[in-house]
């Protein structure tokens, strides 16, 4: 947990020299509805090396022919310099293959593997240097869960648990972004996708035909990237070295969000993506992180990859599927760009949306970093499909308009409909209260320089995207900012019994959560963490809605 800060901090004041909400300034379609005072923040570039475990970073021939022994004396173990094939059943007989596939049910086979020499030391060391270093791992699906667990205890054990956030887990290893894959697999670049990242053969028997870059010991692994040890980030090949290069100003997205069933809605999130307009030089992706959903997610993939630069990353059996920040974490360390679009799998982004993100963020100084939202209108897509919606965006105008209850039933986004939301993001008051509902633009970079969100809040309800505005306010430097003319759809869950505007609500009194503050965790968190918030949060709650319980 973050400690307490400021209510008010430095760079927030209230005289700063901001647009005042009476004197909307007019750019492109979009204005600014209100903005902090700056201040600077200096990144740098990252080199993003993904890194296989067993036979690269693990040595799983010693640990498969150790449990053999053990477990099946009267097969012969074939010995690591005559492997011949990567699939360690095509070196042994017929008759041994079962015997031989269940060495990786044995509990504590892939925990027990000692590390390859000088790995561990390699990879803390591309770590310190400052690149980002994801170990990106194949489960047997034999045994994905206990195989799962396993890996990541072992990452705790030999590099320690803050790596723990640094395991992807993919069946597909083509669909995790990165500049260079260490791996010992020769055909790991036969994927669904075309690879971004170039292949490293990690050296063994089984993969000396494979052409290309190889290394065969961990100690030469800054020769072999083509990293120059003393500039330490700096890499020596074009790719990703700079994102300026590469594009006019070094302002492209990556939209970014978490999903769980919804099939129908996550389309619909998607079909409006694809609607972007955009007029200027830039470029998007989107990543998906999904939660264990029963819905048919890959059909979801299958039908707009070819229309979005596209990636789905699934993640392994969760214990809790409402495990969002931790989700947000993950697709962001898959993402390319340098600027992160949050996202809800609910969200309908205006046609502009991004383009005008893209004319703010370009008309500012590029050493300051922004953090940049806008209102919600909150809508049922119930029996839309997302075909009409690929067809025409105009289908948005025939959502019918609802009072919602993640907006306490009130017409129009809680935060513009109530309270000062303009007066109190120019003047510092609590800014990052307005910052929710994930439609947000912000730097990636300082989402790696907080540490990204704070996955303590996995497991219940919000309040884990206004500690992270906190976070990038206070210790990231970020402008928090309102664009106007830039508004969302907000989709209401299907089957929600939802209610027109003008209708009469029913609050379902105690058993709505939204109601119930005291009885959520994360409200409790949030309150303790910032200075000043559980006053000033609870007296806008009985202003918004006097039913709230906060105590």
């Amino acid at each position: 947990m973050a400690p307490n800060m400021p209510s008010n901090p430095k760079g927030l004041s209230g005289d700063a020299a901001v647009v005042p909400a009476s004197k909307v300034q007019k750019t492109e379609g979009y204005s600014i509805m209100a903005e902090a005072s700056p201040e600077h923040y200096h990144g740098d570039n990252k080199l993003t090396v993904l890194v296989d475990m067993d036979n690269t970073l693990c040595d799983y021939e010693e640990a498969f022919a150790r449990t053999l022994k053990a477990t099946h004396p009267d097969v012969e173990v074939v010995p690591a310099s005559k492997r011949l094939n990567w699939d360690i059943a095509k070196d042994y007989p017929a008759s041994a293959a079962e015997k031989v596939k269940s060495i990786c049910g044995v509990p504590g086979f892939f925990e027990g593997m000692r590390a390859n020499e000088g790995a561990v030391e390699a990879v803390k060391a591309m770590a310190d240097a400052g690149h980002n270093v994801l170990i990106v791992t194949a489960p047997d699906p034999n045994f994905y869960a206990q195989c799962s667990q396993e890996k990541y205890n072992w990452v705790e054990k030999h590099l320690g648990a803050e790596w723990k956030s640094k395991v992807v887990l993919t069946r597909d290893k083509t669909t995790v972004r990165g500049d260079f894959l260490v791996d010992d697999k020769p055909t790991c670049d036969a994927g669904a996708m075309k690879p971004e990242w170039e292949l490293v053969v990690f050296d063994q028997t089984y993969n000396k035909a494979k052409q290309g870059r190889r290394l065969s010991q961990w100690s030469a692994w800054r020769e072999v990237l083509g990293v120059k040890p003393e500039l330490d980030c700096t890499l020596c090949r074009n790719p990703r070295q700079n994102m300026e290069n590469l594009y006019p100003n070094g302002i492209n997205f990556s939209c970014v969000f978490p999903s769980f069933n919804q099939e129908s809605i996550v389309r619909k999130t998607l079909a409006g993506l694809v609607n972007q307009k955009i007029k200027s030089n830039f470029k998007f992706e989107v990543v998906i992180v999904d939660n264990n959903s029963t819905d048919d997610i890959d059909a979801i993939y299958k039908k707009y990859r070819t229309k979005l630069d596209l990636t789905l990353v699934q993640r392994r059996k969760l214990e809790n599927t409402f495990s969002v920040p931790s989700a947000r974490n993950m697709g962001i360390q898959q993402a390319k760009y340098d600027y992160i679009i949050g996202m809800d799998s609910d969200v309908i982004l205006n046609e502009n949306f991004l383009e005008n993100m893209y004319q703010f963020l370009s008309s500012k100084p590029s050493n300051v970093p922004y953090m940049v939202t806008a209102e919600r209108i909150f809508v049922c897509t119930e029996g839309h499909t997302d075909d009409k919606l690929l067809e025409d965006y105009g289908e948005t105008e025939r959502y019918p308009r609802i009072l919602s209850k993640a907006n306490y039933f009130k017409p129009r986004d809680n935060r513009f409909s109530h309270g000062q939301v303009l007066e109190n993001v120019k003047k510092g008051w609590q800014p990052w209260a307005y910052f929710y509902g994930m439609h947000t633009a912000f730097p990636k970079k300082i989402w790696q320089k907080i540490g990204g969100y704070n996955e303590v809040y996995d497991g219940w309800w919000g309040y884990d995207d206004i500690h992270f505005a906190w976070e990038m306010t206070v210790k990231g430097g970020c402008l928090p900012t309102v664009l106007g003319g830039t508004e969302v759809f907000h989709q209401e869950p299907y089957g929600s019994q939802w209610v027109p505007l003008g209708g009469v609500v029913d609050k379902l009194g105690s058993s709505n959560p939204r109601l119930n503050k005291k009885d959520n965790p994360n409200w409790q968190r949030i309150c303790d963490t910032i200075d000043g918030y559980a006053e000033w949060k609870t007296d806008y709650y009985q202003k918004l809605a006097g039913d709230i319980v906060t105590l």
